[in-house]
């Protein structure tokens, strides 16, 4: 039996199309989260949850450095950005690396938050920025994974819509 092994390691972030290699330590994409409501009826010997929408998408970025550019962008909660993460999936097997697929996660969303710089004696400065996430989408070697855009009603997970009935019955 041959396993193979999926290592994402590291990535670059981009907003507006603007490389920011090595400005951005760490960042907290947002996948779709699923609102589920509890249901419990007479008659019923317990209780289940059943699904109620999307919860709300937040993205926080954890700055390296302290620079106009960035700071700039988060100034507004007004100016939608696109950001976009790119990484190198390496797959491993028990030859080595047989391969090596680009990731690539696009969001667009507002800075909720700039984030406040906290100041230490003979330390980095550190800022971490909050994003309101209004789209997402994950590729993984071209393919894509998910969608979600919340105004926009569309949910397609693997090529399939998961909201179109639901969208047709609203009459949209």
């Amino acid at each position: 039996m041959n396993i193979q092994i999926n290592s994402l390691t590291n990535a670059n972030v981009y907003i507006d199309g603007n490389d920011l290699l090595g400005r951005a330590e760490e960042i907290d994409i947002p996948h779709p989260r699923h609102r589920m409501i509890d249901y419990k009826g007479l008659g019923m010997a317990g209780t289940t949850e059943l699904w109620a929408g999307v919860a709300k998408l937040e993205a926080r970025i954890k700055w390296a450095s302290f620079d106009s550019q960035t700071i700039t962008f988060a100034a507004s909660p007004f100016q939608a950005h696109n950001f976009q993460v790119r990484g190198d999936l390496e797959q491993y097997t028990s030859q080595g690396r047989s391969a090596e697929l680009p990731v690539v996660y696009l969001m667009t969303g507002v800075f909720k938050d700039a984030g406040m710089p906290t100041f230490r004696q003979h330390q980095m400065v550190e800022t971490t920025s909050t994003i309101s996430v209004y789209h997402a989408e994950l590729y993984i070697s071209g393919v894509q994974i998910y969608l979600y855009d919340v105004f926009a009603n569309l949910y397609t997970v693997g090529g399939v819509d998961q909201l179109a009935t639901f969208r047709s019955n609203l009459g949209a």
